[in-house]
């Protein structure tokens, strides 16, 4: 068997790599968000709303990443 005729193969591996890291990133994302939010209801810093900004500004992002990679692959 010839290697170009598992190359469709290993492209939807990597498809389906690339999903499936983003989808764990997205995750991520969303517990970082949690623990922030619930870390900020307990210890009270003039920081916690640009703590708070940054978790979603990130998960924003980590969203943006995965909408990309659905798109382009």
């Amino acid at each position: 068997m010839e290697l170009t005729n598992l190359l469709p193969y290993f492209l939807l591996a990597q498809k389906l790599f690339f999903v499936a890291c983003s989808i764990l990133y997205f995750i991520f994302a969303l517990i970082v968000v949690k623990q922030v939010t619930s870390m900020s209801k307990n210890v009270h810093d003039k920081f916690n709303p640009i703590l708070i900004s940054f978790s979603f500004i990130h998960l924003i992002f980590s969203g943006i990443l995965f909408f990309l990679v659905i798109v382009w692959l």
